[in-house]
């Protein structure tokens, strides 16, 4: 199809509902297309009225159709994930304002159960973080034994991802030298991790942006991080390159170096 605005737009019309070699979304998944980027345009308008410009934001979202023809929306649930510098009561203003003006939301919520929430990546203490990052990435070690080595120097910072109350994603930054050499300061990423239920959903590219923003914030020149070689492709996709062979972690698994300077 071509767009009133001329963009051509491929359209799987008659696609099944399953992932397959399809060349275009189906018409309901344009549907969901229409609402995350009219929403997440909204969001990111309204902050930057309120003078909060979002470091980082992602939208996705998630929705349930009926088992009768026509197989309409029952439900649909839109979640922020936002790294900004405000407060949760701006934020959950935002959302409303978001949720009352952006037209593909005002027009779905007439039809359908729609509902949005945030995630909002926030700088924190790094006693919060541990539980989460004993639970995902150390589950062999206490509590204790998470504290890192640097974690309330000059430059260091610990992040996390709330749902409401619950933490569900990490990311940590302290001053530390790539073994291999390079530009300092530099800045290493530690415990980068994000619980089951949001894996797969964006919202650790917000909490690496955010924490690349803090360490270009604070003049490093390089950050790094050793990376489990299955996580290498992510950490690539955000500009990171390997500076190291793989090698082993004891009771880990195997890992890469990987870097990027600053922009």
């Amino acid at each position: 199809m071509v767009a009133p605005s001329g963009a051509r737009i491929v359209v799987e019309a008659g696609a099944g509902d399953g992932p397959g070699g399809a060349a275009g979304p189906t018409p309901m998944e344009l549907l969901l297309a229409a609402l995350v980027t009219c929403a997440g345009s909204t969001f990111d308008d309204i902050l930057v009225k309120m003078r909060r410009p979002a470091v980082a934001l992602n939208v996705v979202a998630e929705a349930v159709r009926s088992e009768r023809a026509p197989r309409v929306y029952t439900s649909i649930s839109v979640e922020f994930h936002v790294a900004v510098p405000a407060s949760t009561a701006r934020l959950e203003r935002a959302l409303r304002l978001t949720e009352a003006t952006c037209s593909a939301a005002v027009m779905l919520s007439s039809a359908t159960a729609l509902t949005s929430r945030i995630v909002d990546v926030r700088r924190v203490d790094p006693a919060v973080t541990r539980p989460l990052r004993q639970h995902i990435l150390r589950p062999h070690q206490t509590l204790e034994e998470l504290v890192t080595a640097g974690e309330g120097a000059d430059g260091a910072a610990w992040m996390a991802a709330f749902d409401g109350d619950d933490v569900v994603g990490t990311v940590g930054l302290v001053p530390e030298s790539l073994p291999e050499g390079g530009p300092e300061p530099a800045l290493r990423l530690r415990a980068m991790a994000t619980s089951t239920a949001k894996r797969g959903r964006g919202l650790g590219g917000v909490l690496l942006a955010a924490a690349l923003d803090h360490a270009w914030s604070v003049g490093a020149r390089r950050v790094w991080c050793s990376a489990r070689t299955p996580a290498a492709g992510f950490y690539s996709a955000f500009g990171f390159v390997e500076t190291s062979d793989v090698f082993e972690v004891d009771a880990i698994g195997p890992h890469v170096h990987m870097a990027i300077g600053r922009p």
